[in-house]
């Protein structure tokens, strides 16, 4: 092998090791545990919207096959249209960094939290009403 093949080989394996290490070398802020906490309750709450999504195509599908009658399903549409609502200010306010749920909470605890601040809200609406 020539002198300038080895020189060549050399760069280009110093440029692979460093490519490789640079990520093991960067020192990283330290780990967030409050945002890491605002994710878990973002996903929990996005999990909670797509099921009230679903339900609702459910009850918009169920009325136009004729499974329901016309007050059931404005009732029953008007229930998930305020929780969607209110999920979604739920997620507005953990866009904000404020959590829902106590921080260490488990999913079972941060989904009750969740359906109790729906609930409250759809409680205060309709005592406005």
């Amino acid at each position: 092998m020539s002198i300038e093949g080895l020189i060549l080989g050399f760069i280009v394996l110093s440029a692979v090791v460093l490519v490789v290490a640079l990520p093991l070398l960067r020192r990283d802020a330290p780990f967030d545990q409050q945002a890491a906490q605002v994710a878990r309750q973002r996903e929990r709450a996005q999990l909670y919207y797509e099921r009230v999504l679903r339900n609702m195509s459910d009850l918009d599908e169920d009325h136009a096959l004729g499974k329901l009658d016309d007050a059931s399903y404005a009732q029953e549409r008007e229930v998930w249209s305020s929780r969607g609502v209110q999920v979604l200010k739920a997620l507005d306010t953990l866009e904000a960094g404020t959590l829902i749920a106590a921080q260490g909470a488990e999913d079972a605890e941060i989904d009750r939290s969740l359906d109790d601040a729906v609930e409250a809200a759809i409680a205060e609406y309709r005592a406005r009403s």
